[in-house]
């Protein structure tokens, strides 16, 4: 766990610096500057340019991941994979362009058409294709980085560039000198960048060679084939896991209600940060583990990761929904009605953190298959539970709907690792975590709110500190926790 803990460490604090950036873009400012509305249809078609992509890339990421390591003794072959994937990306872009112009009046189903001066034209659609095009070979380029052990490129690209940009672009619109069409293809815009910083950066390492792959064997050909196909349906129904609960909520209530969702969801979705730091740093070393079935490095690290990410989620859980009254107070009545959007989403990332690296052992298995099978069972629950919930509950049906769906894919990517490898994320110092995090729960809750919202953060988010690091920290929770620790007591003079 050195590299991943150093690197992860790294990829966190980048990542927590982007979260502070865009808490003050998504959180602060945005609700705001924008209706509920605007919110809505902007977090639409980045949605939609995010899931084309992370489809039409048709399965290159995850061939990417699993193959590279596997050439470690053919450097030329390990070099010369890039080509191969920019190819398939070159073909999964052109592929997106007729699927998208089918599907788009389905996609964007506008409300009374539409918003005042905004045009659903050719400008607008073929400005998302073209961003989907760049989105497909950053996804590319950054999975050929972290086969180099170098995540921190798209860590910087997604966190700092892709948070900081669009709060210049709410800047411009606030003074008028951008409209909200404008301000739309100026966040567009903003996904051109992380392609030409991935470029530069994998130029700089020189460990890329633009030319004939291969030659791959075939039993190499049939690899990349299954992965690539398997990989097209996995993403295809993971992606829309992750998107459908907007369009669902466009669709059966209206662009509002899909703002005031993202809205929430945001405030939910920061304890997902670590894990996506952790999960991008150690899948490389997991593969190379699983080439060689060196199974008690993937268990240590499966379990190490789980302590940490639940100890750290469990802070950002505890600071989120204890300041749920202020978090109300400053985003107004429409948001507060809906805070139960935050606590379903906030205890579903707490539970995707417990089970770690679960998905990314499993992608990189020789049953990478089984996540299709996983995905899709829970897209069906997923649309299902939407449906229903939805026109019950509202927003906070689509989140409940999002936590079901967590309980239930988590669940079943521990059970299959538990009977193929043995392999689990649990451990005593997973119940002592939990344990504590229920007691400051309680507490937290029970100490009564004062009517500033901002000093009733500052109490709140102190208190929460005050009891969460000590209780974790001398009960051992996590090793990777307490090691940082040590580290920062030792540079203020706290320990010897």
């Amino acid at each position: 766990m050195g590299i991943i803990r150093k690197q992860s460490s790294q990829s966190t604090i980048i990542a927590y610096a982007g979260i502070l950036i865009g808490f003050v873009g998504s959180a602060l400012l945005r609700p705001k500057i924008l209706t509920e509305g605007e919110i809505g249809l902007l977090q639409l078609v980045l949605n939609t340019t995010a899931l084309f992509a992370s489809i039409f890339t048709l399965g290159t990421n995850l061939t990417t991941l699993k193959m590279v390591p596997e050439f470690k003794g053919n450097p030329e072959k390990k070099r010369s994979f890039i080509t191969f994937s920019l190819l398939v990306g070159l073909i999964g872009s052109i592929l997106a362009i007729p699927i998208f112009l089918a599907s788009k009046s389905f996609i964007f189903q506008t409300q009374d058409g539409g918003f005042e001066n905004f045009h659903y034209n050719n400008t607008f659609y073929w400005g998302i294709l073209l961003v989907i095009g760049f989105r497909v070979f950053q996804y590319i380029l950054d999975a050929y980085l972290r086969t180099n052990h170098q995540p921190l490129p798209g860590v910087f690209a997604d966190s700092i560039i892709q948070k900081f940009l669009p709060i210049i672009g709410l800047v411009l619109f606030y003074f008028q000198w951008l409209d909200f069409q404008q301000l739309v293809y100026f966040n567009l815009a903003i996904f051109t960048i992380p392609v030409l910083m991935s470029y530069i950066f994998l130029n700089k390492a020189k460990v890329f060679t633009l030319g004939r792959p291969g030659p791959f064997t075939k039993q190499e050909k049939r690899d990349i084939a299954g992965i690539s196909s398997s990989g097209i349906l996995e993403i295809l129904s993971g992606g829309l896991i992750l998107y459908i609960d907007t369009y669902m909520i466009q669709w059966l209530i209206g662009e509002e209600a899909v703002g005031i969702y993202v809205t929430l969801f945001f405030f939910g979705i920061v304890i997902s940060v670590p894990a996506k730091a952790i999960r991008r740093v150690s899948i490389v070393t997991i593969s190379e583990s699983m080439a060689v079935h060196d199974y008690d490095n993937i268990q240590k690290i499966y379990r190490k990761s789980s302590q940490t990410l639940l100890v750290i989620g469990g802070l950002i859980f505890l600071c989120v929904w204890g300041n749920r009254y202020s978090i109300g107070g400053y985003l107004g009545e429409n948001y507060a009605i809906a805070l139960p959007v935050l606590l379903f989403t906030a205890l579903a990332q707490l539970i995707d953190n417990i089970t770690s690296v679960n998905y990314q052992i499993i992608a990189v298995s020789k049953h990478y298959y089984y996540n299709l099978f996983m995905g899709f069972l829970t897209l069906a629950l997923l649309i299902i539970s939407n449906y229903l919930l939805i026109p019950i509950m509202g927003v906070s049906g689509a989140a409940m709907a999002s936590l079901l769906s967590m309980i239930l894919i988590n669940g079943m990517r521990y059970w299959f690792l538990r009977q193929k490898y043995n392999l689990t994320p649990f451990s005593w110092e997973s119940l002592k975590t939990l344990t504590i995090i229920g007691i400051i729960w309680l507490i937290i809750d029970i100490i009564p709110n004062i009517g500033n919202i901002y000093l009733n953060l500052l109490i709140k988010g102190s208190l929460v500190l005050v009891f969460y690091l000590p209780a974790v920290y001398f009960t051992k929770c996590s090793p990777d926790f307490n090691a940082v620790m040590d580290k920062y007591l030792r540079t203020i003079g706290f320990k010897a």
